[in-house]
């Protein structure tokens, strides 16, 4: 039995040496090789108390994520607990125990072995459960790598008696800092007792060897999300601990995920440290709390990758009151200005409404706007208003630019535009009596004809200066107006001139200039009547002036040809022609529409504008 012993001891020793002249192993990045399954989950605990709740958490996989696989969760919790270099071994070993010697039934007074696994506090450490009917005075094992093409052998001596007695009791190897690499390595044990018996279990069971991280001063802070606490603080301290050397050194550069609603990433400082600031965006608006979990990933010498979860919280999420108040609840503006309101939006907090900086704010379907310092705004919408009505200012309700923080809320103000008034001097001329012919209409911009349908005749030398109102008439009810004045001075400029009321602007129509030598256009016809689009419309007429009481004709002017298509209220010149001698002209213009068709005479010296009949064409 004692050659057997020495014999051990010395390939024991040659194993050793050889394993200290090779290459220390480095431990790569994640690098998201292919392994095995996630579901395989693997952890080892460095700490001292195998009961405590720090034990950190390690699932095996061969593609790395940002996040654990839900339907294999990763299990217990990180650890804060430093490692020792020497802790104190458990009385239960991990692993699957073994009761029965390998071969069969012992034979009488051999040793007997009860658990057998790693040292849960350790897994550098490999403890084995042994009693006989004499003292125990030798424990070996054998441990072969799991995997691998030539996997290796390593033999195990120098167990001590940690527990129990010589004769029942549990037995630790020294650290195994001459295995080859991390990894499962299934375990053979060895047992001699003082008569000499042996025995020996084969496969007695498997062990992982694997680094263990340990955590240490972690916080996730703030306690809940709210509108004052929107970022997420992670910070704390991550060592490796190496269970070959038994050192635990910090794991510096190394990248963590964080996962709050969405994924971030970080890499941790040279000392293991990690300061992290997150602002999670909530997928709803009714989200109520947000899940925050911290984790990488260990590359594995086979291959695979290992989920570490460092820390995770879930924070509640609460929804604040908001706000708006507006700087006035009514406004009044003149017709062709745009509306704008400001005030200030606020949020409840702890009983006291505070300014909400930051917050975005819609009035309508095109004014937009972000509260500022002290939670003001102002929105102005950039289409002009036609009439009175109502404006809403809210929080947007766009999702993507709501404040999930804060409840929606919104605030409503009046709008009283004050409408322009258009007066039309379509129609006008001065007889040689000096009467002055007005022909037009008046409405507003909202469409209405004013209720003071009151209209001032004004006249000026130079149509700039010295306005003065000759006299005044009521517009019918529809807003038209066709009658005759006498002027007393038959040469200058005319307008018309309209007061103003609390919801109508004072308005003037287009001045007119005129003499006493009148014109007219005559005998004005476009056709043929109806015509088929693409063929000639000809326009005639014959354009003359006052000569005393009599129309003769004013030759050698020339005649603009003006269209007003159907449905429309634009004019379009189409052209002008020289009328003869006698004052004829005829023009000629492809018919592409319906439409009324006009002859214009545009004075100069002292003659007066003439305009002729309005005639529809019906283009077919």
């Amino acid at each position: 039995m004692r050659t057997r012993s020495l014999v051990s001891a010395a390939v024991s020793a040659a194993l050793g040496a050889a394993l200290l002249a090779a290459p220390a192993l480095a431990y790569a990045a994640d690098n998201g090789t292919s392994g095995q399954d996630p579901a395989a989950i693997a952890t080892t605990n460095p700490t001292a108390d195998p009961a405590s709740a720090d034990t950190p958490t390690s699932a095996p996989t061969g593609t790395p994520s940002d996040t654990p696989n839900p339907s294999n969760p990763p299990i217990g919790e990180p650890s804060d607990t430093p490692t020792p270099t020497d802790p104190t071994p458990s009385d239960q070993p991990s692993g699957d125990p073994t009761s029965d010697p390998s071969g069969g039934a012992p034979a009488d007074g051999a040793p007997v072995f009860g658990d057998v696994g790693s040292d849960p506090s350790d897994a550098g450490f490999v403890t084995v459960a042994v009693s006989s009917d004499s003292a125990i005075t030798e424990v070996s094992a054998d441990l072969t790598e799991v995997r691998g093409a030539n996997p290796a052998t390593v033999a195990v001596t120098g167990f001590t008696l940690v527990s129990g007695t010589a004769q029942d009791g549990v037995w630790r190897s020294p650290r195994m800092s001459q295995l080859p690499s991390y990894g499962s390595y299934d375990v053979t044990v060895s047992a001699q007792d003082s008569d000499g018996d042996i025995a020996s279990s084969a496969h007695a069971t498997t062990v992982d060897v694997e680094p263990k991280p340990v955590f240490a001063d972690r916080s996730i802070s703030p306690a809940v999300l709210d509108v004052e606490h929107t970022h997420v603080a992670l910070s704390g301290r991550i060592s490796l601990f190496d269970p070959i050397t038994g050192e635990t050194a910090p794991l510096a550069g190394k990248s963590l995920s964080v996962v709050a609603e969405y994924a971030y990433s970080a890499v941790t400082a040279a000392d293991g440290s990690y300061a992290i600031d997150v602002a999670p965006k909530l997928n709803g608006e009714n989200d109520t709390s947000v899940p925050v979990s911290l984790s990488f990933w260990i590359a594995n010498p086979d291959g695979t990758n290992t989920y570490v979860l460092v820390d995770t919280k879930t924070l509640p999420v609460v929804v604040s009151p908001s706000r708006i108040r507006l700087d006035h609840s009514s406004v009044q503006i003149k017709f062709g200005a745009k509306v704008s309101s400001s005030g200030v939006v606020e949020y409840l907090y702890n009983g006291t409404w505070r300014p909400a900086k930051g917050v975005a704010l819609d009035m309508g379907n095109y004014a937009t706007a972000t509260s500022g310092s002290g939670g003001r705004f102002t929105l102005t919408d950039p289409y002009i208003p036609y009439d009175d009505g109502t404006y809403t200012v809210e929080t947007t309700r766009y999702s993507y630019l709501t404040n999930p923080y804060l409840t929606a809320s919104q605030a409503q103000f009046k709008v009283d535009v004050i409408n322009r008034t258009n007066i039309c001097f379509c129609s006008s001329w001065i007889d040689e009596y000096s009467n002055l012919h007005i022909q037009g209409s008046m409405n507003a911009s909202n469409g209405k004809v004013p209720p003071n349908r009151k209209l001032y005749l004004q006249q000026s030398a130079d149509g700039k200066t010295g306005w003065k109102s000759l006299g005044w008439f009521t517009a019918k009810s529809n807003g038209t107006f066709d009658l005759d004045g006498h002027v007393a001075v038959p040469k200058g400029y005319w307008r018309l001139y309209s007061t103003g009321s609390s919801d109508y602007q004072s308005g003037y129509s287009n001045s007119v200039h005129f003499n006493r030598t009148a014109t007219r256009i005559t005998g004005f016809n476009a056709g043929p009547e109806p015509v088929r689009k693409g063929h000639t419309v000809t326009a005639t007429g014959t354009l003359q002036r006052l000569s005393g009481t009599k129309w003769v004709a004013f030759g050698k002017q020339r005649i603009y040809i003006v269209f007003q298509a159907k449905g429309k209220k634009s004019w379009t010149g189409l052209g002008s022609v020289k009328a003869d001698s006698h004052g004829h002209f005829t023009a000629r213009f492809t018919a592409k529409q319906d439409g009324t068709w006009v002859g214009v005479y545009l004075a100069s010296g002292s003659y007066v504008d003439a305009e002729s009949y309005h005639d529809y064409v019906d283009v077919r």
